[in-house]
């Protein structure tokens, strides 16, 4: 399912590289060197996966130093705290080392929304607690309480080998900082989790909708 059109954000491109240079290195696609360097790179980063980037400061700065493109001067931060770009470039990418643990093959692609990644987890999953799961994060009253449910369903993604496009979320995960955008993207969460719990149906229609 295809994202709007904000997707095309510095934010979403620089992440989308990124994620998709660490998972070919961690994967050891590009020779050894690479291969440990990308996994000391995760390992450092998944240790901050749901916190806040303004406790993290080093890691703060480690997320900045591997971004393979930088932010645009716009996204970046000027004064004693992240901007909403820097802190949702902290969040993806801590998510995706989380993500990338003990993975064989790739977490990150372009064809799946983080949304309709976790309603493909709650049609194949044997439990009844994912939709449960799910509407705690979209109910979420604090940024603290959506970090911690987030970390849970990445957690169940992985378990699952379900992947989602990283630079789509961290666009969503910028605009949930924002109370005017906020609502816009949970609706549109609520909307790919219920599409993807529904495959049969919507795969005659899918190429359609993403061309």
């Amino acid at each position: 399912m295809n994202h709007p059109q904000e997707e095309q954000s510095r934010l979403s491109s620089s992440i989308a590289t990124t994620c998709s240079k660490l998972q070919a290195d961690y994967l050891g696609r590009n020779g050894y060197p690479n291969q440990a360097q990308a996994r000391g790179t995760l390992a450092e980063l998944r240790k901050s996966a749901g916190q806040p980037a303004l406790q993290n400061p080093l890691v703060f700065e480690n997320v900045l130093s591997s971004l393979v493109a930088p932010l645009s001067e716009k996204e970046m931060g000027r004064g004693d705290a992240p901007s909403p770009s820097e802190e949702a470039a902290f969040q993806a990418l801590t998510y995706f080392a989380l993500h990338m643990q003990g993975a064989t093959h790739e977490v990150h692609d372009s064809s799946h929304s983080f949304a309709s990644a976790c309603g493909r987890l709650a049609h194949t999953s044997e439990s009844k607690s994912i939709k449960g799961r799910f509407d705690a994060l979209v109910l979420a009253r604090t940024a603290q309480s959506r970090l911690i449910q987030t970390r849970s369903l990445i957690s169940l993604l992985r378990s699952k080998d379900l992947r989602f496009h990283y630079g789509w979320f961290a666009t969503d995960l910028r605009k949930l900082s924002n109370p005017r955008t906020r609502n816009g993207v949970l609706l549109r969460w609520g909307r790919d989790f219920a599409f993807a719990q529904h495959p049969r149906e919507n795969n005659s229609s899918s190429t359609t909708k993403e061309n």
